[in-house]
């Protein structure tokens, strides 16, 4: 168990909002209201690159940019170093970041503790920290997946060199880039800390995305490119994650906006509404 400071200031206040709704309905009422959610993002989510203006391709170049600098400089040199100083310290990181925070654990059990103490306590921001945590899970690990597979790059241990990439490829000993651990960790510390906002959380949780970028190389599961590109990947979903509003309305889980948009199509016009 953990004890609460005493100090009001540091803890998450509780949203009278939530808890009048909550006094009136069931727990059901608002896990359905976080799949909407969840499920409304999604959409947003996938479809941005449609949407990138300028600024954004630049950002999204120089991501690519470094990816590619570091696999022609540092790939081959930083595997040769993790693979010739392994030892009790490095395995240690390296069961922590493969085996708890990089898999998965971390995330569901963070997830479930946060959701059901804030269900259990009428905690708004708790609740809602637990659905960006399974949102960033989600969104990233389907944005790694996709380019793992699109992009079929050879692991190192294959030792095939680190510019081997075989295209389309279900393979797992071809879907070394980007690296779906790192990508997990790195959603789930920006997650966490975009919603805590404390500096010294924040250092924490970027301390435990680098272990599992350690962990992955150190294994010899990674080159160094893959565990840049997947930090990325997952932060920014963590960071996006964690910014959008809600566009339900809690009590009665109707849109909160115009229930109703007109939209142009080919044949005119038509009615449309979110699910």
């Amino acid at each position: 168990m953990i004890s609460s400071p005493p100090d009001s200031a540091n803890q998450p206040n509780r949203d009278s909002a939530t808890t009048a709704i909550l006094a009136h309905s069931s727990g059901s009422h608002i896990i359905w209201h976080d799949v909407k959610e969840s499920w409304y993002d999604a959409g947003p989510y996938f479809t941005r690159p449609l949407h990138f203006d300028l600024r954004e391709w630049a950002i999204i170049a120089t991501g690519i940019g470094f990816t590619a600098m570091l696999e022609l400089v540092d790939d081959d040199p930083v595997r040769t170093f993790m693979q010739n100083n392994q030892g009790s310290v490095g395995d240690k990181i390296a069961s922590f970041g493969n085996n708890f925070y990089g898999n998965g654990y971390a995330t569901g059990l963070t997830a479930i503790t946060l959701y059901t103490v804030g269900l259990e306590t009428d905690n708004n921001k708790l609740r809602v920290m637990a659905r960006h945590v399974i949102q960033s899970f989600a969104y990233a690990g389907a944005t790694t997946t996709i380019f793992k597979v699109l992009l079929g790059r050879d692991r190192p241990f294959t030792n095939q060199g680190s510019f081997v990439y075989n295209g389309f490829d279900l393979n797992n000993l071809a879907n070394s880039m980007p690296s779906g651990h790192v990508a997990t960790a790195a959603a789930l510390s920006e997650s966490l800390a975009a919603d805590i906002d404390n500096t010294w959380v924040s250092i924490g949780l970027y301390t435990c995305t680098a272990a599992t970028a350690f962990a992955r190389m150190y294994s010899d599961q990674h080159w160094l490119s893959d565990t840049f590109l997947a930090g990325v990947i997952g932060t920014a979903t963590g960071y996006w994650v964690a910014h959008q509003d809600d566009h339900y309305d809690m009590q009665t889980n109707e849109p909160k906006h115009a229930s109703i948009m007109i939209m142009p199509t080919g044949n005119g016009l038509a009615l449309v509404w979110p699910l």
